[in-house]
């Protein structure tokens, strides 16, 4: 008996990847602060830095994404790289609990990737990362669709999960929500805005 392959639309697809491209770039920022050498340069002046884990992150993401979508523009915030990587940080599967969980929108399912920019900023919070204040540190993957941004992906690398393992990724895309979290119940003895 045959069986009908159904293909996610672009934009669905994008995500799903980002979501599992975001999570090696995090660990690549982990690996590289484990190593103790940051690799620490500036760009544009002494309050503008960018790492090693930058650097690297930046061109897992890139070199990823090229090879799945290889039409599609991609900035990222370090500028052009060297997407030569090791084997290793190519990253080629998908989020299958993304795409199973979640229906297009109408409004997403004919993008061309003629239409399509994914933004990249590989390591957002370098100056905390440099400083060790590692919560404040993220991955980010945005996605824009004729100049209007669509959805996208947050990885934070240090995030301490209750089962104790490091990272978590959070995305949302227009139409659909956001997912990769528990929302939480804010406390009842407090008042929050």
């Amino acid at each position: 008996m045959a069986t009908s392959t159904v293909v996610a639309p672009l934009v669905m697809r994008i995500v799903a990847s980002s979501i599992q491209i975001a999570n090696r770039a995090g660990r690549i920022i982990r690996d590289v602060l484990a190593k103790g050498d940051l690799g620490i340069v500036e760009k544009d002046g002494k309050d503008d830095l960018q790492t090693e884990a930058d650097r690297s992150a930046q061109r897992c993401i890139v070199a990823s994404l090229e090879k799945l979508f290889p039409n599609v523009t991609i900035i990222g915030e370090e500028g052009a790289c060297d997407t030569r990587v090791p084997e290793d940080w190519l990253v080629s599967d998908v989020n299958g609990e993304f795409l199973a969980g979640n229906a297009c929108p109408d409004a997403l399912k004919q993008v061309k990737e003629s239409e399509l920019v994914i933004w990249v900023d590989p390591l957002d919070g370098t100056s905390e990362y440099t400083q060790g204040f590692l919560e404040r540190v993220t991955v980010l993957i945005g996605i824009s669709v004729n100049d209007r941004a669509v959805g996208g992906v947050i990885h934070q690398p240090f995030f301490q999960t209750d089962s104790g393992t490091q990272g978590r990724t959070i995305w949302g895309v227009k139409g659909i929500g956001a997912g990769g979290f528990v929302p939480t119940r804010p406390p009842t003895d407090r008042f929050i805005v």
